[in-house]
């Protein structure tokens, strides 16, 4: 976090900046996440390597660090996060973990001026 002075009315007002942190949910915790290849349904294998990715279904392009989320609901087996994707969209995804290689993943939101919504499982079969 940094901050900074800001000039306000004549008077100097300490101002926080806050940066795009990683968000970590519960549901990852404990080593659940494996990274590696994912057979993703309705489509073909995906690399993921970083769970938050599966935040972004529907929003590929998000890269998460010009997205503001906003946790709504973390458990270890479910949670659902809101987040809004500077130039991108905003969206809400739910993600279920059946187990730790296998997620179901229910999204829906705005990318660009179009809606989208997606229900996908991943599925684990191998390294990237």
């Amino acid at each position: 976090m940094r901050r900074s002075l800001v000039l306000a009315g004549g008077a100097l007002v300490a101002a926080t900046a806050a940066f795009a942190q990683p968000v970590t949910l519960s549901l990852f915790g404990g080593g659940d996440f494996q990274p590696g290849s994912y057979s993703v349904s309705g489509g073909a294998n995906r690399c993921i390597i970083s769970p938050e990715s599966l935040m972004h279904v529907g929003l590929e392009a998000a890269d998460g660090k010009s997205c503001v989320h906003t946790i709504v609901e973390d458990t270890t087996e479910r949670a659902t996060v809101a987040y809004s994707c500077r130039g991108l969209g905003s969206g809400r995804t739910t993600i279920v973990k059946d187990n730790r290689n296998h997620f179901t993943i229910d999204a829906q939101g705005i990318r660009g001026r179009e809606p989208f919504a997606v229900r996908q499982e991943f599925k684990r079969v191998g390294d990237c």
